[in-house]
């Protein structure tokens, strides 16, 4: 069939229509006129191959890697840089209002890397049965071994080219650098073997500890420029008291602790929240929560002024959210990784009162669909006026 691509979508594919039916074709490009062969039905849309570019987008490049269109990492190396940011707005946009029912929603241009190769401070490899290292192919489990990777920072490449195949029953190998130095943890059946010990990164003049198990910002080069949105947005005044929910390793508490009267994290992660403790223990007015967002917050008797929110792609979901509006919080940062979720949340936020007053995509992923953004909000109405 011959399609007109109108537009991009979260999850990477172009978007075309043939007989009411929506058509995901992977690696066009709106506004490109193509030729698909349909690949699966799903009732009211299906998935389609990309046969040929009949006209192809003034954005569409020359991938640079070897594996794209194989290797499931990168969705978007054959679409400009620019085009890319273009098109991440336009898809935050389209969530907020097809999910969230935002009809105009404050969605800003996004904020680009500074470097668009060789951002990544993070590896999540994959062993193929022969011990090969590599990523799992899109809408597929197998695993596709790479012979190189253009978006890992220098030390990861140099680890995966020291080290060859791994040994048998090896499944999953994480990687994480911070300046020169690399750890690796090893997995096999699901369990750790190997731990790598916890590395340094710097933040503002700050170290931070981050050990192997944590969770950390993947783009090394933006995690300054997400402090600072996440400050700005909070507004955060003398005295007030900052909740950070899903706060990991410290990482926006340690800015919020010199302002804050009190800071409260809550974490489920152990290593988390031993390195979080690490790296605020300068500060003897901030408290740690070891457990689930949505059964901590809750509980929590007393005010809070503001709150910073960096759940996993799932979100905060309606139990969290319905907590933080139970309080409520007069201002809230909520930093998403999934538009999708984030639409979801949002929806629920405002029908409690809250305005959204900014939203700023951020490309911590350049060449792939994943989207970070950060949003602001206040309290613009008491939540027991929300009907």
């Amino acid at each position: 069939m011959v399609l007109r691509l109108a537009s991009m979508t979260y999850g990477g594919d172009a978007l075309g229509r043939a007989g009411g039916k929506a058509i995901f074709v992977p690696g066009g490009i709106t506004g490109e006129l193509v030729r698909a062969e349909i690949v699966e039905e799903r009732g009211r849309f299906a998935r389609a191959r990309l046969v040929e570019v009949i006209e192809p987008a003034p954005e569409r490049v020359q991938p640079r890697c070897p594996h794209f269109g194989e290797c499931g990492g990168c969705a978007w190396q054959h679409i400009d840089y620019g085009a890319q940011l273009r098109f991440k707005a336009e898809i935050v946009r389209e969530q907020l209002r097809r999910i969230g029912k935002i009809k105009s929603a404050p969605v800003r241009d996004t904020l680009p890397s500074p470097d668009v190769w060789a951002y990544r401070n993070h590896a999540q490899f994959s062993a193929s049965p022969d011990g090969r290292l590599g990523f799992q192919a899109a809408h597929s489990n197998r695993v596709i071994p790479i012979e190189i990777c253009h978006l890992f920072q220098p030390p990861i490449m140099e680890w995966f080219q020291s080290t060859g195949r791994m040994e048998a029953g090896v499944e999953r190998v994480d990687v994480r650098c911070a300046g020169s130095q690399s750890s690796a943890t090893v997995e096999r059946s699901g369990r750790r073997i190997q731990s790598g010990p916890p590395l340094e990164f710097t933040v503002k003049g700050v170290p931070l500890r981050v050990s192997a198990e944590s969770f950390f910002q993947v783009n090394t080069l933006l995690i300054e420029t997400l402090v600072d949105l996440v400050t700005s947005g909070l507004g955060l005044r003398g005295g007030d008291t900052a909740l950070d929910a899903y706060s990991g390793v410290g990482l926006f508490s340690r800015f919020l602790a010199p302002v804050a009267g009190r800071v409260i994290g809550i974490e489920s992660s152990r290593s988390a929240m031993a390195d979080a403790r690490v790296n605020l223990a300068q500060f003897d007015h901030v408290e740690w929560h070891e457990g689930w967002v949505e059964q901590t917050l809750p509980s929590l008797a007393l005010p809070i002024h503001v709150a910073v929110l960096d759940p996993p792609r799932a979100g905060c979901g309606p139990q969290v959210t319905q907590a933080l509006i139970d309080k409520p919080i007069e201002r809230l940062v909520y930093v998403s990784c999934d538009p999708a979720t984030l639409a979801r949340d949002a929806r629920q936020l405002m029908d409690a009162g809250y305005g959204l007053m900014e939203v700023q995509p951020v490309d911590l992923f350049p060449h792939t669909f994943h989207i970070e953004t950060v949003t602001a909000w206040k309290m613009a109405r008491p939540a027991l006026a929300c009907g």
